[in-house]
């Protein structure tokens, strides 16, 4: 069963999906009775059949669930790459696999000063809609990496480094299942020595995702799936 993405309550009983939508709905080529999931990202995900109208679609919601958040929450902290394009790739695999927030980061080696999140939205309700998703994770706008590093609340903070004269664990023996984490996944030049001592001040742990030297958004992706991996 199809999915659309709907972050507005319905109008009683009746969800007007936005233009975007109505184009995939239309490329659907849909009938009336036709049912179709709803995706509000919050939580909520309703059962829709359509009634197909002259200009639009609308749905009718027959009935509604709403997924309580999980218990260990994923936070990725991350620097965005120069190519957008691996950093769109990083999002979206990652919302499939199942993250609650993504923040841009600024670090002393970092390849791209400014960035747009519209796109990087685009791209997470995308994938949210093929993975049947009921939550739309958050992801922030450019932050400075010493301003992330103090204001998580995850339970498990880590700084993945290639800094071999630093002691690291393994990433998959530091997280517990459980309790959330924040990862924290530097550019391509890595974090700076400054970064990584400051982080460290802050209680962060230093660790490693594997012998490779990973590119930044296989890095960011590994993190994801070592976490999920470890709360089955």
């Amino acid at each position: 069963m199809q999915m659309i993405f709907h972050p507005e309550n319905p109008q009683g009983n009746t969800i007007i999906p936005n233009d975007e939508e109505q184009r995939h709905l239309r490329a659907l080529r849909m009938e009336d009775g036709t049912q179709i999931l709803v995706s509000n990202g919050s939580g909520t995900i309703f059962l829709c059949e359509a009634i197909i109208l002259k200009k639009e679609t609308h749905l009718n919601v027959l009935s509604s669930t709403f997924q309580e958040q999980r218990q260990a929450f994923l936070e990725i902290a991350i620097a965005p790459t120069k190519n957008n394009d691996r950093l769109e790739w990083f999002v979206e695999k990652a919302v499939e696999i199942g993250i609650e927030k993504i923040y841009l980061i600024k670090c002393d080696h970092s390849e791209r000063p400014i960035i747009k999140t519209d796109r990087l939205y685009r791209v997470a309700i995308a994938a949210l809609k093929q993975s049947r998703k009921a939550y739309l994770p958050e992801i922030t706008e450019l932050v400075s990496f010493d301003e992330v590093i103090k204001s998580s609340k995850a339970e498990i903070k880590c700084i993945a480094h290639c800094d071999d004269s630093i002691e690291k664990s393994l990433l998959k023996n530091t997280l517990v299942k459980n309790q959330s984490a924040l990862i924290c996944i530097g550019p391509e030049g890595d974090f700076s020595s400054k970064e990584i001592v400051s982080a460290s001040q802050s209680n962060f742990i230093g660790v490693s995702l594997g012998n490779s030297r990973l590119r930044t958004e296989t890095a960011g992706l590994a993190a994801v799936h070592t976490f999920e991996l470890i709360q089955q």
